[in-house]
């Protein structure tokens, strides 16, 4: 049994006259009976009564026709589906995130909704070490990451992104501290776990000023750390990117230094050919010209 013939038995059940349906359908009279005959040797029963001046449904075409409607109309809203998946304008996307991207990647997710709003975007707080293993093991669609990115990953650069730090407005610093001026401050500091590159970026930069921070906490996100420096506690890193707004009692320190900036870059699965994904890489690729 195939499409084609229950699209004939439909056309013919409608015109009731084979010479009219087959030239509907672009098919000769003998083409078309064959159709419904093969229609009906499956079904094991007559589909239609003919006769020498008229074509009627039989009881059994009758009970058919409602059936075949229905299974008719589901496939074209299925073949209908299937092509909007195929242009991306539905389905999943699964993107990993991280502090870097707080202000990119809700952007591009309205826009997103704007073109498709049939694709369910799922969103996930992850470290670069956590995407990098979630797109290796195709549970992530898209990742935006610390430089450099495996090679076993594609990748696009994204973001620029520069280390700051932040003191109390009571502290003994001055307005224009430097990093080095820090190196008797305690520090509080971002999780290792949490972001193990930011945490090491850190370290790095206090050697090249010639110290060790002494941190007094760790905790696992940036506006915690800001609570507990306004809180006279200590001075913190941050990314700059963070820093978009002024908080009460809190002072911004930039770091002019190069080895302090560093990169993002949005990276796939080289192996992924999710449509939605490739229509988020476009509106992607579109921002980053702009």
């Amino acid at each position: 049994m195939e499409i084609r013939e229950l699209k004939s038995f439909v056309v013919l059940a409608e015109q009731l006259h084979f010479g009219r349906a087959a030239n509907l359908l672009n098919l000769s009279q003998p083409a078309l009976t064959k159709q419904i005959r093969k229609l009906e040797d499956e079904l094991g029963g007559e589909l239609f009564e003919r006769g020498k001046h008229r074509t009627v449904l039989s009881a059994t075409g009758m009970q058919f026709l409602p059936e075949v409607r229905a299974m008719l109309l589901g496939f074209d809203r299925l073949l209908q589906r299937g092509s909007m998946v195929a242009r991306g304008e539905v389905g999943q996307l699964r993107l990993g995130f991280g502090f870097h991207t707080f202000e990119l990647v809700p952007k591009l997710i309205v826009r997103l909704r704007e073109i498709a709003p049939g694709i369910e975007v799922s969103l996930r707080d992850m470290s670069t070490a956590e995407q990098v293993s979630a797109l290796e093991a195709r549970e992530l669609d898209l990742g935006f990451l610390r430089a450099p990115v495996p090679a076993s990953l594609q990748s696009i650069a994204a973001v620029k992104d520069r280390m700051a730090f932040i003191s109390s407005s009571a502290s003994p610093l001055p307005e224009k501290a430097t990093l080095a001026d820090c190196r008797d401050q305690p520090f509080v500091t971002i999780s290792e776990d949490r972001s193990p590159a930011f945490h090491r970026h850190t370290l790095q930069l206090c050697a090249r000023h010639g110290f060790h921070p002494k941190i007094v906490q760790s905790v696992p996100e940036f506006m915690t750390a800001v609570a507990l420096v306004q809180a006279g506690l200590g001075v913190a890193m941050i990314p700059q990117s963070f820093w978009n707004h002024r908080i009460e009692g809190v002072r911004f320190h930039r770091l002019r230094e190069k080895n302090a900036a560093w990169s993002v870059a949005a990276a796939w699965n080289k192996a992924d050919r999710n449509p939605a994904l490739l229509a988020f890489l476009k509106l992607l690729k579109a921002d980053l010209r702009s």
